[in-house]
Formats: structure tokens, C-alpha cells, sequence
């Protein structure tokens, strides 16, 4: 920026925010910044929630510090005026609070999806709140149903199964993290989760969840019936843009931005409204229209987007990445990885039983799946990130 705005308003605190204004005080802007987030815990990490905290918080560190000359406000967006630069919010008292922003960064992040059969007393999973909720109503003995075999289906399962839960995981497709995988290692994941105790149900429809907590019974499709104690629906998220309705930023219901994180609306780019995380649909400069939901990649979206305002060399480009702990197995995925495409190992240790598999899509993509081998994941995203070249602020 040619010169640095007043205030810079960010609606969310997790890890798109967090990197966001990190990287800005990194490089030295030293102007007024107010974190708005409903969660009145913030800042804190999201991936050890469905790990180490569900099973050991007092173990499991989950902190993340801002560091001095940010302001964290506790309330809800609900609203915002781009002509008046003015942002709307609800505290946890009721009470509406209105704050003007000379530049504002949306890292609203997602929100979960929910079925529409599902019932009052179903669990979701997104906060650290939600964690302590789950921990105390699954307990060892526990009869635990999970609604999706995604990353945080998978993860959950994990987690509630060692702390002596039984759990059953249950999802439409044919095998576990279809969407991460696509395809790939279904039968070894299914393996794994069942070393564990989890009693994996694929490719089943669920017709109806009746009942409440402590007494739920989910219909299969075949007429059979699973009773429960505690339900949890992980069957994806949605971006958190409900708040924008009435804003004039959406198109086509979605938040996009550019490749620098601006927002584009019908009218063309806004001069001063800017979007990371999982929040934001790009449309990047090649054309392409592009929207993730990683940890990983809010990273590095929060901190681009510092670089390109403050006009430092953006740096941080890197090729996609995702990883999830399943059954004590860290699974990484890098690159592309495109559904049947060409897959063979190259790499595997025989004394740490980790393997690399590389997949070679037919429109000439490369992607690697990590099975236990962060070392080797690391050289590989060392050697194949990247560059982007210049500086941002043009």
C-alpha cells in the first residue's frame, strides 16, 4: 500500500485471519487492526481439535498468540454497508455494535453443513467448544454414530474409539476420505479404522434420524435401524457468507476473489474489501475457479494477501497440500492428484513403514500420497513448490 489505512477490520480469527494480520505485523505495519469473531475463545488452532485435544486437552496445546496492537472483539457479523464502510455486529449480549474499517478482510470461514433430515441434539464439528461438548458426551462405552468418513469424520472416529467410545462411521460413497483420496487406498483406510475398533458402514443412504440425544435411531435405506447415544453429522461445510446477503458482494451466492485476495463482484473488482480462506471462491488469473478447504491453504492465503498489500515479494505460493491423521497414520496428499490416474510407490521405508505414492493424472498432473512419511513429503514439497515472482501492491 502506498500508504497504510487508519483500521483494518478481519471478521474471523481462525487460521486465515491469524496468518492474515501475522504476516502484516511481520512486515512492519504498524496501523490500527480489530479482529471481529463470534468465538469468544479465538485465536486458537483448528486441526488438534479432532485429534489430540478430543482425547487429551490438558495435553494438547491449541493457543495461537497475536501478538501486541491487535484488538480481538467478541461478536457475530451480521451485516455490511460498503458505500458507509461500515460493519455490523452482534455481541454475545444481544447488544448491535456498527464499526467503520478503511480496508476489511473477510476470513469468515465455513460453517458446518447439515443434513435435512437431521433432528435438534445431532452434533457438529467446528470449534473448541464443540470439542469439550463431544469429549463429555462420548465417553468410554459410548455408542457413537458418525455421519461422513471425510477428514473430521475419520478424525472423530479416531479419536472417540481410543477413548473407548464404540463408534460407527457411516457415508454414502464406497470408502473413507473419497474426497481427499478420490478412490485411492479405500480398502487400507477401511483396514486401519477398523484396527481401531471404528465398525465402518459404506455406501449406505440414511432415510431417517429420529430421537434425542441419548436415544437416537438413524434408518438405513435397507430398513434397518442403528441405535445411538450420541449422533455427529460431519458431512461437509459451507462458506460462512449468510451475513453478506444484502451486501453486493456476492455473485451467484459465493464470495469471489482475485488472485491477490480482492474481492470481484458483477461491478468488477472493490477497491477496498479483500477475502481469504475457506470463505472465498478464487478466480485466479489463468481462468481457473478455484475453492479449498485446508488448513494449509488459508495459511498461505492470509499471508499472500499481507504481502500484497504492504507490496513485499509474495513468496509464499505452494503447490496444494492437506494431511489427516487416521488410525495413528499420517496421510499427506501434495500436488494434483486426479481420480484414475497412473499410481505407483516411490518411495517406501521398510523400517519406519512409511511409503510415497506418486499419481500421474492423463493431463499431465503429478500428485503424491504420503502414508507415514512427512520427511519425505517435506523434501518433496521443498523441491516442487513454485515461485511466484514480483511483488504484490500493483
Amino acid at each position: 500500500m502506498s500508504s497504510e489505512p487508519r483500521r483494518i477490520v478481519v471478521v474471523g480469527a481462525s487460521t486465515a485471519g491469524e496468518a492474515f494480520v501475522g504476516r502484516l505485523r511481520e512486515l512492519g505495519h504498524e496501523g490500527e487492526i480489530v479482529v471481529v469473531d463470534r468465538d469468544a475463545r479465538m485465536p486458537y488452532d483448528r486441526p488438534p481439535l479432532s485429534k489430540g485435544y478430543l482425547t487429551d486437552p490438558d495435553d494438547t496445546d491449541i493457543g495461537v498468540e497475536w501478538g501486541a496492537g491487535t484488538t480481538i472483539t467478541v461478536g457475530e457479523a451480521t451485516g455490511l454497508d460498503t458505500a458507509a464502510r461500515m460493519l455490523t455486529y452482534v455481541e454475545p449480549n444481544g447488544a448491535v455494535r456498527e464499526l467503520t474499517y478503511d480496508t476489511l478482510v473477510i476470513a469468515s470461514g465455513a460453517t458446518p453443513m447439515r443434513l435435512p433430515i437431521e433432528q435438534p441434539g445431532v452434533c457438529h464439528f467446528r470449534s473448541a467448544e464443540d470439542a469439550d461438548r463431544l469429549r463429555a458426551a462420548a465417553g468410554a462405552g459410548t455408542r457413537v454414530g458418525i455421519i461422513g468418513a471425510g477428514a473430521i469424520g475419520a478424525e472423530l472416529a479416531t479419536s472417540l474409539s481410543s477413548n473407548g467410545a464404540a463408534v460407527v462411521l457411516l457415508d454414502k460413497a464406497d470408502r473413507p476420505l473419497e474426497r481427499l483420496l478420490v478412490g485411492y487406498l479405500g480398502a487400507d483406510v477401511t483396514s486401519w479404522l477398523q484396527s481401531t475398533g471404528v465398525d465402518c458402514r459404506w455406501g449406505v443412504d440414511i432415510e431417517r434420524i429420529a430421537g434425542a440425544p441419548g436415544d437416537w435411531r438413524v434408518e438405513l435405506g435397507d430398513g434397518s435401524q442403528l441405535p445411538f447415544d450420541v449422533l455427529v453429522s460431519a458431512v461437509g461445510v459451507s462458506p460462512t457468507v449468510a451475513w453478506l446477503a444484502e451486501s453486493g458482494l456476492l455473485t451467484a451466492g459465493q464470495l469471489r476473489c482475485d488472485d491477490t485476495g480482492r474481492v470481484i463482484t458483477d461491478n468488477g473488482p472493490h477497491p477496498d474489501v479483500f477475502a481469504v480462506g475457506d470463505v472465498v471462491t478464487r478466480v485466479l488469473s489463468t481462468g481457473d475457479v478455484l475453492r479449498t478447504e485446508s488448513w494449509s491453504a488459508a495459511k498461505e492465503h492470509g499471508a499472500q494477501l499481507a504481502e500484497h498489500l504492504t507490496g513485499a515479494p509474495i513468496t509464499s505460493a505452494e503447490l496444494p497440500y492437506f494431511w489427516t491423521d487416521v488410525a495413528g497414520r499420517k496421510i499427506q496428499v501434495l500436488g494434483t492428484v486426479r481420480r484414475q490416474g497412473k499410481i505407483e510407490i516411490e518411495f517406501e521405508s521398510t523400517s519406519r513403514g512409511g511409503v510415497v505414492y506418486r499419481v500421474d493424472g492423463d493431463d499431465g498432473s503429478t500428485g503424491w500420497i504420503g502414508v507415514n512419511a512427512p520427511a519425505r513429503i517435506a523434501a518433496l514439497r521443498m523441491s516442487a513448490q513454485p515461485v511466484l515472482e514480483g511483488t504484490g501492491n500493483d
